[in-house]
């Protein structure tokens, strides 16, 4: 897992003559440390890389700036480089850098690259270790909340304290799946550590599994809206608020509701638990067979008549509903005539064999329809 680079900086700055050139570039993640000397060879980076280069190969400012710019468009996290006595970077080139917001550090010619990039290693693994743990904490807070000594510590050793308010979110991008992961979702997460300060990250299924800590729902809503409204091929749901660490699990069973609507039953690509309405009863259901049971039961013939006749009268019921049952906004909506709507609409109720205006009857067919909306996973 990757580290703040001020973090990084701020474990070498103490004892090794590193300087930093830039501005407003510390907010760069990195992953590891890589030597790399010669342009040709800053392709094999994976990304957030700290590169170092004792610069022997660079004859001209030219060739400098090429070699950064090439470092940049590879989302290398930084350079580190070697000058000769008071030998520095030029001013132009720290100019280009703070423009395209990429970190150079000066070194001298005696500093023990090795010694750094081990230091940065033993770090870096620390980190990893501990994302690792947080992640295992995570996941046993949401299979296994009353088993608390499997989670509880863990949070606590790293800033996640047993009262702090937490929210579950859940999101994917399916269509940017490949064969080698998904780049797309990838890129959310990093740029999410950045959006929300105190976070846990993993991905499961597809899908990104996000705590957020001591964050508020409307921050979280804000900030997870605007991802959504840059790509509608992005989904999330986002659960209810956790008023501490045993109620994880709650805020991930909303957040699991909410994102598997929007791909159903409302059509918005990111939906808060908080906001279902009616569907927060209906997606609630325990026992798989009583959904389907109930559909069959109060509009279970009209579906068997419209597949074995090849009509439409499902269509036309859910629109006349969609309508407040009034036959003359329906009869806009289908374009035909309200007289032809008429005839369909005694069509359909005798069919059904009940008046689908009586009260208890018009409550059936609305929850019905809510439930085919939901999709398969519930009928």
């Amino acid at each position: 897992m990757a580290v703040e680079l001020k973090d990084l900086y701020a474990a070498i700055s103490p004892q090794y003559h590193v300087r930093l050139h830039t501005q407003g570039c510390f907010g760069k993640m990195i992953a590891w440390t890589h030597v790399v000397e010669d342009i040709e060879f800053i392709s094999s980076l994976h990304g957030e890389e700290l590169v170092f280069c004792s610069g022997i190969n660079f004859s001209s400012e030219e060739e400098l700036k090429r070699y950064i710019t090439e470092l940049h468009r590879h989302h290398a996290g930084g350079l580190v480089m070697s000058f000769r006595g008071e030998e520095t970077y030029s001013q132009e080139i720290i100019e280009y850098c703070n423009a395209i917001c990429f970190p150079v550090f000066s070194a001298s010619w005696t500093t023990p690259y090795i010694d750094i990039m081990r230091l940065f290693a033993e770090i870096l693994l620390k980190n990893e270790q501990r994302e690792t743990n947080l992640i295992a904490a995570f996941k046993n807070a949401v299979y296994y909340p009353e088993n608390e000594g499997s989670y509880l510590s863990h949070f606590e050793r790293n800033g996640f304290l047993r009262d702090m308010k937490y929210i579950v979110i859940i999101l994917s991008c399916h269509i940017y799946d490949k064969d080698t992961g998904n780049e797309r979702l990838t890129r959310i997460e990093k740029s999410l550590r950045f959006i929300l300060d105190h976070m846990i990250a993993y991905e499961e299924y597809g899908r990104l599994i996000i705590l957020a800590a001591g964050c508020t729902l409307r921050k979280v809503r804000e900030e997870f809206q605007q991802i959504c409204r840059k790509d509608s091929n992005v989904y999330v749901g986002i659960g209810t608020v956790a008023d501490g660490i045993k109620d994880i699990h709650r805020s991930h069973e909303n957040a699991y509701t909410a994102y598997r609507l929007t791909k159903t039953a409302i059509p918005r690509n990111m939906l808060s638990y908080d906001n279902l309405g009616i569907y927060k009863i209906l997606a609630d259901v325990k026992e798989a067979e009583i959904y389907p049971e109930f559909v069959n039961e109060t509009v279970g013939e009209l579906i068997k008549y419209d597949r074995e006749n090849h009509t439409d009268y499902m269509d036309i019921l859910e629109v006349y509903f969609e309508n407040e049952c009034s036959t003359v906004h329906t009869a806009k909506a289908l374009y035909c005539h309200k007289n032809t709507l008429a005839y369909k609409l005694e069509k359909l109720k005798k069919i059904l064999g009940y008046d689908i205006l009586k009260n208890e009857n018009r409550v059936k067919v609305m929850v019905a329809l809510y439930i085919l909306r939901m999709g398969t996973m519930y009928f």
